[in-house]
């Protein structure tokens, strides 16, 4: 319900800002039109930026929102999904039940699960009205709700959804933290930076709040003496006598000093009000007034409440019959909790650790130590043991932290300081770690100093060099006695040798860790994965994939603690061509995935499950995937998997001809191999940048590109070209070809065709190179190959229309016209089908060179089933031919249904249907063209 604007800022005490709300009423607009606004609300502490968002969304004038609101706390930001919380209580439970993850997900839940299911409650909610998400002191929020809401944010297309996140003045940039990475999933956002009030809105404040109105000269020297600040203009508002305020000859209190106003404030309260007011500052949360009352020793605060109030220092925080109060504003409260005296305070906080969740309880026990205690230490260190074991490593680190603080000993001090340093580097914000590597370095020197040091090195600095040398070191170190500290060291290790080629090196060091046991389980199950990649290098594809042989062969029956793995035998198997086995595998995990099952695989499985895709045919699925695994970017996982996913996300516009889009994956794709620098990394840039030549028909720049790989032997003595080898050595034995180097083309393809035996899928890729080399249409049982390789293989099979297209072209160069053209229409059917225009016109080509009469008959009969869609708008048509509702579409493309009814009227208006049956009937795929008849060639 909204009240007149006036009345409104008379009891509000807002004044001016004109120029910011409308500001944020044209966003408010754009929401309402279907544009989502994402809008950054900064200023000083005090400022009045909460106050100014409230106005501008309950003005007279401004559009009806639900709205959906939470705020960040420094005691919450361990907590993961602290604010998500607070946002789904805002919700209607009902809705609630199809969202599991939003009623309390699990440590080590995934955020972008979490960030999926916020955006299918927005979705439903939009439809009833427009929807304001307000985040207040975002600078607070916890990483894995941050990651949550930067992935809902990424996902903005055509809603009636407005994101505001308010925040402090400008911070120091760290790349790591969760603000910044939430700031760079809305680089187009607004932001609105609020500064001091103007002489004239002191006035008018003056007249809301006291009610009169201030000179003009009185109030600008308010104005200049407290730099416009509302929170300082109110209190001396609130505390001054107009004679003080108008007689330049007195000096006012300095506007800094903001403990001089509350203490002159608290002076005149009552004792049992001010008794109140220090119980809630202690407790630092929005309480009841009985918990308040209980920590704070009155028996009866009903007086003390009303006393607060008039004060200004305390407010309702709701309705509800509990009464819960909290103090005005932040400073307010961090003011108070100072003016209370250390003896009062421990007794405060000895209370409030009485009535507090376990959490606050212990950070209460914390603030309520007086000097070193070594039994509380203890206690948070084994509270800190527990948290680990449950995957809650942040607030693991923040006990150990204080256990560290309270040790009276120096080596339980470093061993504690230490540890917190190894779970802060397995949590969610790693630069954390990285901010208490100078007190790790001053620390003796140790096994657990070598660990953590070499922890850092690895997951915060990507030093791979540094992180061996420290993570050896504390392998041999660590004595029978370091178990623990000695399996995550070998397991550390084991990662930096993996990551820096050294596959060899990789599999005593991980296998030690496992024998070791007791690693975090997401730990363990990766270092199998680092085992068995390791053995695909050194012993070839088989034993890697034997390292899984004891998992459920059932991926349903795989336990959600060996996702990880089950993702690495999903790639074994893409790898070997066993794409049914691997399509299963990688489909679990995707599934589980968006259950909330958090793996450090991150989005790889999408992305070779989109390799498949497109290797069967299936370019939108595959296009599909590879964006979601774009959208799935998990700023924690190795950067190697940044390589991986643009390299895939390149092959089908490579393909398709949509050079902008190839070359940006391509580049991308070589930024980050360069900046990492192993040949795991070159390799996949290298692929993508090969295959984008392979579709412009530059062979000469292709084999450039692949002679990268050109290593032979010492590659393959550590295993490094094993890995995708499939795909990068058919486009290097066409390169070589292509460009007239023959006899090296035959030797890399006898390579090829023993790493291929068995691969059915490579049987036409095969087949087209033998022929290449050999020249000509081959012997006359090619045909029959070719034939029978088309029949057992998909329809859309891009390496048959490949092969196809050149032996068409290879029995027209030597005179069998006849038998040619049916081969080329074929494989301009095929390349049309997928989309694939720089091979259908290549197809063409040949066709007008050999058949030119045949050109017009043939002409437009396989034309792309949705021409001038554009990519997202062919993902939604794709889709919708499968029959999904707008509902699944959107979480198939983890949109939201708005999202996807915008793109389907573009489809609708550029197809020129009207419905989805009609689109259905326009995208169905038209038997395969008739071959051209003999009669119609000329003779």
């Amino acid at each position: 319900m909204r009240s007149d604007s006036a009345v409104d800022d008379a009891r509000s005490g807002f004044v001016g800002r004109d120029a910011e709300l409308d500001r944020m009423s044209e966003a408010l607009a754009k929401v309402v039109s279907g544009v989502p606004q994402t809008v950054w609300v900064v200023g000083a502490a005090g400022i009045g930026k909460t106050t100014f968002v409230q106005r501008a969304l309950s003005a007279l004038d401004a559009p009806e929102f639900t709205v959906l609101d939470a705020s960040g706390d420094p005691g919450e930001s361990v907590l993961e999904f602290g604010l998500v919380d607070q946002i789904a209580c805002r919700v209607d439970p009902v809705l609630l039940r199809s969202v599991p993850l939003l009623s309390g997900a699990e440590p080590g839940t995934s955020p972008f699960a979490v960030g999926a299911q916020l955006l299918e409650v927005l979705s439903v909610l939009q439809a009833e009205r427009p929807v304001a998400v307000v985040v207040d002191d975002v600078h607070w929020a916890d990483p894995g709700s941050a990651r949550a809401l930067g992935f809902l944010l990424r996902r903005m297309r055509a809603d009636q959804i407005l994101t505001v996140l308010i925040r402090r003045g400008r911070a120091g940039y760290d790349p790591e933290s969760a603000l910044h990475q939430l700031e760079r999933s809305c680089p187009n956002a607004t932001t609105i930076e609020l500064s001091g009030l103007s002489g004239p809105d002191v006035g008018a404040l003056s007249l809301a709040l006291r009610g009169e109105e201030l000179p003009d000269a009185t109030a600008e020297r308010l104005r200049a003496h407290t730099g416009g600040n509302p929170l300082h203009i109110r209190t001396l508002l609130h505390e001054l006598p107009g004679d003080a305020l108008d007689d330049d000859r007195l000096a006012l209190p300095a506007p800094s000093s903001l403990l001089t106003a509350v203490r002159a404030t608290l002076e005149r309260l009552p004792g049992q009000t001010r008794a109140l007011l220090e119980a809630l500052a202690v407790l630092d949360e929005i309480s009841p007034l009985a918990r308040v009352a209980h920590v704070a020793g009155i028996a009866d605060a009903t007086l003390a409440v009303e006393a607060g109030l008039e004060s200004g220092l305390l407010s309702h925080a709701s309705r509800e019959p509990s009464r819960p109060l909290r103090i005005s504003h932040g400073l307010q409260r961090e003011a108070i909790y100072d003016l209370i005296p250390p003896s009062r305070r421990v007794e405060l906080h000895e209370r409030a650790a009485a009535v507090s969740d376990a959490i606050s309880r212990w950070a209460h026990r914390v603030a309520a130590a007086t000097a070193t205690d070594p039994g509380l230490a203890h206690e948070l260190e084994a509270a800190a043991h527990s948290a680990g074991n449950l995957g809650q490593h942040m607030l693991a680190a923040r006990y150990l932290r204080w256990a560290a603080d309270l040790s009276s000993e120096r080596a339980d001090h470093e061993r504690r300081l230490l540890t917190c340093c190894v779970h802060m580097v397995f949590g969610s914000e790693r630069s954390s770690a990285l901010a208490l590597r100078p007190q790790a370095e001053r620390c003796a020197v140790s096994p657990l100093r070598s660990l953590a040091l070499g922890l850092i090195a690895l997951f915060s600095e990507g030093d791979r060099a540094a992180a061996t040398r420290l993570l050896t070191d504390a392998v041999d170190r660590c004595g029978e006695q370091d178990g623990w500290a000695r399996a995550v060291s070998a397991a550390g290790l084991s990662g930096a040798h993996m990551w820096s080629g050294a596959a060899h090196a990789a599999i005593e060091p991980g296998r030690l860790a496992l024998r070791l046991g007791g690693l975090p389980v997401r730990l363990a199950d990766f270092v199998r994965v680092f085992i068995a990649v390791a053995r695909c290098r050194v012993d070839g594809m088989d034993s890697g994939l034997a390292e899984f042989a004891d998992m459920p062969t059932d991926a349903a029956e795989v336990p959600p603690e060996q996702l990880d793995s089950l993702i690495c035998r999903g790639a074994i198997r893409t790898m070997l061509g066993r794409f049914s086995e691997a399509g299963t595998d990688l489909r679990t995990a995707i599934l589980r995935g968006r259950g909330g099952v958090y793996t450090m695989s991150g989005a790889s499985p999408h992305s070779y499950l989109a390799a498949i895709d497109y290797v069967q045919g299936e370019w939108e699925d595959a296009s599909i995937l590879a964006d979601q695994s774009l959208s799935l970017a998990d700023p924690d996982e190795h950067p190697h998997n940044r390589a991986l996913r643009h390299m895939v996300a390149s092959l089908v516009p490579s393909g398709r001809g949509d050079w902008s889009t190839a070359s940006g994956h391509v580049r991308t794709a070589w930024a980050n191999a360069q900046l990492l620098g192993n040949p795991q990394d070159l390799r996949y840039a290298v692929i993508a940048e090969a295959t984008l030549h392979q579709a412009k028909g530059r062979h000469t720049e292709m084999l450039a590109t692949l002679r990268a790989l050109r290593h032979d032997e010492t590659t393959h003595r550590n295993g490094t070209h094993t890995w995708w080898e499939l795909w990068w050595r058919p486009l290097l034995v066409e390169a070589l070809i292509s460009t007239g180097l023959r006899a090296e083309a035959a030797e890399q393809l006898a390579v090829l065709r023993g790493r291929a035996a068995g691969v059915d899928y490579l049987a036409p890729t095969i087949v087209r190179l033998d022929l290449a080399l050999a020249g000509g249409a081959g012997p006359a049982w090619v045909g029959d190959r070719v034939d029978d390789l088309a029949r057992r293989g998909p329809r859309r099979c891009f390496l048959q229309a490949q092969l196809e297209s050149d032996f068409g072209k290879g029995l027209a160069e030597t005179g069998q016209l006849r038998r040619a053209v049916p081969y080329l229409t074929s494989a301009r059917d095929r390349f049309a089908e997928l989309g694939a225009a720089p091979f259908e016109q290549r197809a063409i080509a040949l066709i007008d060179k050999h058949a030119p009469s045949l050109s017009p008959a043939i002409a437009g009969l396989a034309e792309a089933p949705v021409p001038g869609l554009s990519r997202r708008e062919g993902q939604v048509a794709h889709l919708v031919k499968l029959n999904l509702t707008n509902r699944e579409i959107a979480a198939q493309l983890y949109v939201t249904t708005k999202t996807v009814e915008y793109h389907l009227a573009n489809v609708f208006l550029k197809l020129g249907v009207a419905n989805r049956r009609e689109l259905r009937e326009r995208l169905a795929v038209a038997p395969p063209t008739p071959r051209a008849s003999a009669e119609s060639l000329p003779r």
